[in-house]
């Protein structure tokens, strides 16, 4: 029949690549690199170090009563929506990595693995160094530290993370994974529909559900979260786009190129560590 497949036909897969789009390339492992250098230097920093409280109270109308509308009214119930949370986080961050990256190289071959793998270890890595640094650098009370000092108790900041309450360092990062997984399925297609949009939602309601964890906790504000979505978004869509699948680097064998090019650097503040970056289009 004319419709029926050769077996030399090549298999017919989802996946879905833009020659206009870049592989992987020197930036994406400098930049890769870096970030995961400047994160082990901030985290040597956080252990050894209280920051000053420079932020007390709520920012937004809506911070006190959602508050007070999620927050656990028990160390126990609290102390179980923290450990939750932290399931999440994990079952978050670790997917992208550990089941999308496996399973392309499995399906696809090694470069499509090795281009889902750099842009995890780049956005990864940069959202939690940026997350990091604003949060020693705003220095804000946790609310639950903060009803200790309204009350004026004792020992109220007694631990690194009493003031590092935004933003959100769980809802950045898990934001930073759900946005990830969003953009690679949702552009390269990795498993084909409907998969690729059940996983994106899915990701989605995880996040959704480990930002009422945290809040749960009494550990955020509302606008804690709110900030800590808005750097996942930027760093897992924003960043893999800018970097790779905006596509206006096509080259003249129709292969990608490397896009854009941004050479960060280490750098060491008053308040903590941080990372420069400069960028050549």
């Amino acid at each position: 029949a004319t419709g029926a497949a050769r077996a030399d036909d090549p298999p017919q897969t989802p996946l879905h690549w833009d020659p206009a789009w870049s592989h992987a390339g020197p930036a994406d492992y400098v930049m890769g690199g870096a970030g995961l250098v400047t994160l082990g230097v901030e985290t040597l920093l956080l252990q050894s170090r209280i920051e000053p409280p420079r932020w007390e109270g709520s920012l937004l109308p809506l911070d006190k009563p959602v508050q007070e509308l999620f927050r656990g009214r028990s160390a126990a119930v609290r102390n179980a929506a923290a450990d939750a949370s932290w399931a999440f986080w994990w079952a978050e961050l670790g997917y992208p990595v550990l089941v999308d990256v496996p399973y392309a190289w499995a399906r696809y071959g090694r470069q499509v693995a090795w281009d889902l793998l750099w842009q995890d270890a780049v956005s990864l890595s940069l959202s939690a160094v940026f997350d990091f640094t604003l949060r020693d650098v705003v220095a804000r009370v946790r609310p639950i530290n903060q009803e200790c000092l309204d009350s004026g108790g004792k020992n109220c900041l007694s631990a690194p993370e009493n003031t590092r309450s935004f933003p959100s360092g769980h809802v950045s990062e898990s934001s930073t994974a759900a946005a990830l997984i969003c953009t690679q399925h949702l552009t390269m297609h990795l498993y084909g529909s409907p998969g690729d949009e059940v996983t994106c939602a899915n990701a989605i309601a995880a996040d959704v559900g480990l930002a009422v964890l945290r809040l749960v906790t009494d550990n955020h504000y509302l606008s804690d979260e709110i900030g800590g979505a808005a750097i996942g978004l930027a760093f897992g869509w924003g960043l893999p786009f800018l970097m790779h699948l905006h596509g206006h680097t096509a080259t003249d064998d129709g292969k990608g190129g490397q896009g854009l090019l941004v050479a960060p650097f280490p750098m060491v503040l008053d308040h903590g560590a941080g990372l420069g970056a400069t960028a050549i289009f």
